[in-house]
């Protein structure tokens, strides 16, 4: 009996700790350079990123994060032109990979750097680039959820040995969504980002959308003022931001309607 009872209560941990990890996902929007933690629907943690430059664009889709490198290697990928005569380049300080890299596609990583100057604009060659700070913090909490080979507190250890590398597999992998949305709403803000990979993205129909997605009535949106939104982004640099109110007379929320 206590044989069984053992073995139901790890049954109950691991099913509590896949759970635990289920909820943790990781959110990039591609035009924003932005990368969200989030457990459930509740945002855990923002940081600023840098995606590919145009002709070596991120990858846009559904993946998962099973894997880990601490103090990384990096040899140049087979067949591109941009790696030809770059070298191999151990662990280390000046390791284009910094100091951890997540796996989510064949030759695409989420990694650190010390081009922090880089950082919020597209700059890579398709993977995700972080400081090194933030890219340590967010595979510290994924180690914290994801059932990992490597204990979370042997990482400091790991890190100390910078000229060592360690792989640490996630026995719950993490959810990875990366897309490609320049039209976004936050909060009481419209944001237009810059179309990096010329997409056509950024248009009338996109931004009506971003407002029913909200819950904004559509009746009460008017493509007049909508079109004198893009015009007005598309005379800006870099990030369009302006106030709904601002933007928009007479928008209304559909609960809002409902109720009256």
């Amino acid at each position: 009996m206590k044989l069984k009872s053992l073995l139901v209560a790890l049954a109950l941990t691991l099913a509590s700790a896949t759970a635990a990890a289920a909820q943790l996902r990781i959110d990039v929007n591609i035009p924003a350079n932005r990368l969200r933690v989030l457990d459930g629907d509740s945002v855990l943690r923002t940081y600023r990123v840098s995606v590919g430059v145009a002709g070596h664009d991120t990858p846009d889709g559904e993946f998962t994060i099973e894997r880990a490198e601490w103090n990384p290697s990096w040899r140049p990928p087979p067949g591109r032109e941009w790696s030809r005569d770059a070298q191999f380049t151990p662990p280390g300080p000046n390791n284009p990979m910094g100091r951890v890299k997540l796996f989510f596609a064949p030759l695409y990583y989420i990694h650190g750097t010390s081009d922090t100057a880089s950082i919020g604009q597209p700059a890579s060659h398709g993977c995700i680039r972080m400081r090194n700070r933030d890219v340590i913090a967010l595979a510290r909490l994924l180690h914290q959820h994801a059932q990992p080979t490597v204990a979370p507190a042997e990482i400091d250890g790991i890190l100390r040995r910078s000229g060592t590398t360690r792989w640490s597999t996630f026995r719950a992998p993490v959810p990875l969504a990366l897309r490609y949305d320049p039209v976004e709403i936050e909060g009481d803000e419209l944001r237009i980002y810059p179309d990096v990979y010329s997409r056509s993205r950024v248009h009338t129909e996109s931004v009506i959308q971003a407002l029913l997605a909200t819950g904004y009535d559509a009746p009460s949106i008017d493509r007049q003022q909508v079109r004198a939104v893009l015009r007005r982004a598309g005379e800006a640099e870099g990030t369009y931001t302006v106030k709904l109110a601002d933007a928009f007379r007479g928008l209304r929320r559909r609960e809002d309607v409902a109720a009256n």
